[in-house]
């Protein structure tokens, strides 16, 4: 067995319900008189079968060669050449390991595979279904990080303080030292698949949420006792005052919750309902980070306060609601956006998810200057953006920082000679002198209807929060070929994308390949923790497929207590920036695609591509090869 495998076997046994403890504490006896080992003495003494021990030892192969687990899955006989070679290319659009991808071809199951894989590290092999956990394994491992890195902590040996835990990938050395350091032990491996682990993490942590200690987890986050503070923008619907016991505990966990999202930087707080525990998760960098639940007693009373703060109606829980409440907190007011989606549970019926968005006005105001665009795109940025007239759009998904740069973009051009004026849905930060119109639909202020009331009031720029119909984007040209600067946004997945869209919604080409001035792609990437940042092999397969030479030399965070084991602190943007030349207008006016488009802004346009973008940010040590690849698309 090679040193990382050195568990104990006996506790893994009993634990599987294999031995009984009378048989186990006979044969650790006979262990320590004898000297002989103790895999070989519950052989001898007829305990367990050799077979169902080598099962569990995964030694059959000590002697076999190490090989590359395709070549030995192909000399097992488990796969074909053809099948590794599809499972290789697929491997290279999703990143994931071969094992998995073989799985996910459905060439062989997941528990043969986990079997094969244990025999070939020569790793134990563990069934979760039936085993048996001490219930306060829990404080080993928090659940986040057992759902982040898909393990599960078994047994602990607290006199030699060594944690053993199951999981599926013995590889990933990056992992298991994120495990040493989370839990400040030595760690064991021991190979269990991945829906074992992910059953395990779903029976133990849900278990464990009902008792108070979870609740105790979440108070102790804050020595604040005091209420939420909010700032009353109206005067009306007063919040009653709570005084019973139980009251006072949820305006303190709401408070909690509320401050320690805020603090950590979260732009989310999600709030979700299970049967037995009310689920919390924060937004951080982009991705959900569970939080300690909260007891299902708690739940309806948490969700009604939430209501209550955000002038929502308690008393509906059938439709979806929404609304808002502004806290101060250290010194500053910070917005929270309300939003409840009914849900139905087995038991206990239709109740409410609810997801509060946080706008905090003293984060994510960038200068322009400082958002990372490469210095050649900057400048043709910068160029666009103080047009007397045109439009420039913002284009990505949900979440990649279009807003942020629009509002980066109006303060960049912003002073007493120019009057600008919004469209938002919602207003999310407060520009001082600026005009910031917020739609409502239901009261007749659509963005086509702004558009044309704002063109009465002697706008020079205007801002649009999204393109979302043929009457909006028409409305957009005309005010720019009429002398105005326009902002607006579209989800496309690139920057030449930008002009079929349009075209789609039904603009005429000449109009579109006229009035756009530029199109910005975008997409946010999380940044390498600048405290455990350190540089990191790639592939010779990757290397190749990029087209990268020997000596680019890219980066990673190993982990560390000040970006919480994760190797990633804050996020930045990459950029891709398409100004049209005659060339492009031409397409657009042909209505070629978005890859003829591209294609010839690369040839012609000198196009950074969002690839190009990542790879030299990743170069420049301040995101992964990863992130990069995960954010862009190949590129022709």
């Amino acid at each position: 067995m090679n040193k990382n495998s050195k568990v104990n076997i006996g506790e893994l046994l009993y634990r599987q319900g294999i031995i009984d403890e009378d048989q186990l504490n006979h044969a650790i006896s006979e262990h320590k008189r004898t000297g002989i080992m103790l895999s070989k003495i519950l052989v001898r003494l007829g305990m367990v079968p050799e077979d169902v021990l080598t099962n569990v030892l995964g030694v059959q192969m000590q002697s076999t060669n190490k090989m590359r687990i395709g070549e030995m899955l192909i000399a097992q006989g488990y796969i074909n050449e053809t099948q590794l070679e599809k499972a290789l290319e697929q491997q290279k659009v999703t990143g994931q390991r071969l094992g998995k991808t073989l799985v996910s071809l459905g060439y062989m199951p997941e528990e043969k595979l986990i079997e094969i894989l244990s025999l070939q590290f020569e790793l134990p092999y563990v069934s979760l279904k039936n085993f048996s956990f001490d219930p306060d394994i829990v404080n080993y491992l928090s659940e986040d990080i057992c759902r982040s890195y898909t393990v599960i902590p078994l047994f602990v040996n607290k006199t030699e303080k060594v944690l053993t835990i199951a999981m599926s990938d013995p590889t990933n050395m990056r992992v298991i030292d994120i495990i040493k350091f989370k839990s400040q032990m030595a760690v064991n491996i021991v190979m269990a698949s991945e829906k074992d682990v992910i059953n395990a993490i779903e029976s133990l942590y849900i278990d464990a949420s009902e008792s108070d200690e979870s609740l105790s987890t979440l108070l102790s986050a804050s020595d604040d006792d005091s209420e939420l503070e909010t700032v009353e923008r109206d005067s009306y619907n007063q919040e009653p005052e709570l005084t019973d016991e139980e009251g006072q505990q949820v305006v303190k966990i709401v408070t909690t919750l509320v401050h320690e999202a805020i603090a950590r930087g979260a732009s989310d707080i999600h709030l979700e309902p299970q049967e037995t525990y009310l689920k919390m998760r924060y937004r951080i960098d982009g991705d959900l980070q569970v939080q300690p639940p909260i007891p299902a007693r708690l739940m309806a009373q948490i969700l009604s306060r939430i209501k209550l703060l955000a002038k929502m109606d308690i008393a509906e829980k059938r439709k979806p609601l929404d609304g808002r409440f502004t806290v101060r907190y250290r010194g500053n007011e910070v917005d929270l956006r309300v939003s409840s989606f009914p849900v139905s549970l087995r038991k206990r019926g239709v109740t409410e998810k609810i997801v509060m968005r946080i706008l905090d006005p003293n984060s994510g105001q960038f200068p322009l200057k400082d958002m990372g665009f490469d210095p050649r795109v900057y400048k043709q940025f910068l160029e666009s953006i103080n047009l007397p007239n045109g439009i420039v759009l913002v284009t990505g998904p949900t979440g990649s920082g279009k807003s942020t740069t629009l509002y980066a973009s109006i303060r960049e051009i912003l002073d007493s000679t120019t009057n600008i004026s919004t469209m938002e849905d919602p207003v999310e930060l407060n520009i001082d002198g600026v005009n910031q119109g917020q739609i409502n639909v239901a009261a007749g202020f659509t963005f086509a209807a702004g558009i044309r009331a704002l063109l009465r009031q002697d706008p020079d720029v205007i801002m649009i929060g999204e393109m979302r119909d043929k009457e909006t984007a028409s409305m957009a040209i005309e005010s720019a070929l009429t002398g105005h600067l326009v902002f607006s946004t579209l989800h496309t997945n690139d920057a030449a994308g930008a002009f079929p869209r349009l075209l789609e919604m039904g603009l005429e080409p000449f109009l579109v390949s006229t009035a756009i001035k530029g199109v910005l792609a975008q997409r946010l990437v999380r940044r390498i923790c600048k405290e455990c940042k350190e540089p990191v092999d790639i592939s010779e397969e990757l290397r190749e497929d990029l087209k990268l030479s020997p000596d680019m030399q890219f980066y990673h965070g190993k982990g560390c207590s000040k970006c919480d084991g994760s190797g990633y602190k804050g996020r930045l943007g990459i950029y891709e920036y398409l100004v049209p030349n005659e060339t492009v207008r031409d397409l657009i006016i042909k209505r070629s695609s978005g890859d003829e488009i591209k294609r010839a802004a690369l040839k012609e346009c000198d196009l950074i591509t969002l690839r190009m973008d990542g790879i030299q940010k990743a170069l420049d040590g301040l995101t992964t090869l990863e992130q990069a690849l995960a954010a862009s698309t190949k590129d022709e």
